[in-house]
């Protein structure tokens, strides 16, 4: 366990997660109206 958490691997795998999570915020909180609604959607029949 001390080794995994020694690695580099672990770490920059963690701070992808990290940096595409805040990039999604990001993203998402730029341009929210954009998101799919039911209203816009079309009716499935």
């Amino acid at each position: 366990m001390r080794t995994i958490l020694k690695s580099g691997f672990l770490w920059q795998f963690l701070g992808g997660f990290a940096l595409g999570a805040v990039g999604l915020a990001g993203l998402h909180l730029a341009n929210p109206a954009s998101a799919p609604t039911e209203a816009a959607a079309p009716a499935a029949r």
